[in-house]
């Protein structure tokens, strides 16, 4: 694709929607890296060679057709996973096959500006999107989300945040969002795309527990005491 055609994908003034193919991909395929990962999250205790075995076992399962995969099921209950969610996902489980080892790296990651930026403007855009769908505000904000306006402003956020601090959830972002513009996955909607309610109650679990270690954590200082 070149350049004038991604543009005129990304500025477009009428929504599109992905063909049933692509559809079924981000179905499938989504929910295969995402249990993958869990999996291999939950299964930390077996040996590396048998969590990526039945990691693969799973994926493979998960891309059987209709009701022989999970994912079918998953996704009357979810629908499609949203990008960010198969992004991050693809991420951790890179990281896991380099063998990343070094705490200190992944504490600077997590607890980054940039990064604790984006977990708040995802909590607070989920929230947003719960009391739209509460009819609480004059105009549909998920209907935006069709729009090309929501693109160039997401756009334009991520790419300032990832020149102000270049982290890995910034260039995430930036991925998910020129993989929403070349296929329109999952649903055309670029709110689909960024968010879905399983990472929502992730990123706000995460936000508490921080909150939560750093309150113990500084309880636990002892008092300075006056020189």
């Amino acid at each position: 694709m070149d350049i004038n055609a991604f543009s005129g994908l990304l500025f477009s003034s009428t929504p599109l929607l992905p063909g049933s193919t692509v559809s079924w991909w981000a179905l499938h395929l989504g929910w295969a890296v995402v249990l993958g990962s869990v999996l291999l999250l939950c299964c930390s205790w077996l040996l590396p060679r048998y969590r990526w075995t039945l990691a693969l076992l799973v994926l493979l399962w998960t891309l059987l057709p209709n009701a022989a995969s999970p994912a079918f099921w998953l996704g009357l209950a979810f629908q499609s996973p949203s990008l960010m969610s198969v992004v991050l996902c693809v991420a951790w489980l890179l990281g896991r096959s380099s063998h990343i080892q070094d705490a200190s790296a992944r504490r600077a990651l997590t607890d980054s500006r940039s990064d604790s930026i984006l977990l708040l403007l995802g909590v607070v855009l989920g929230w947003v999107l719960l009391l739209d769908t509460l009819a609480w505000f004059p105009v549909s904000v998920y209907a935006w989300g069709f729009g090309s306006a929501a693109v160039a402003l997401v756009l334009a956020t991520a790419t300032l945040l990832w020149l102000l601090s270049g982290s890995r959830t910034s260039a995430s972002l930036l991925a998910v969002l020129t993989v929403f513009v070349m296929t329109r996955a999952p649903t055309g909607n670029l709110w689909d795309a960024l968010l879905d309610p399983l990472l929502w109650f992730a990123l706000q679990s995460g936000w508490l527990l921080s909150r939560a270690r750093r309150y113990w954590r500084a309880r636990r200082q002892p008092a300075a005491t006056p020189a």
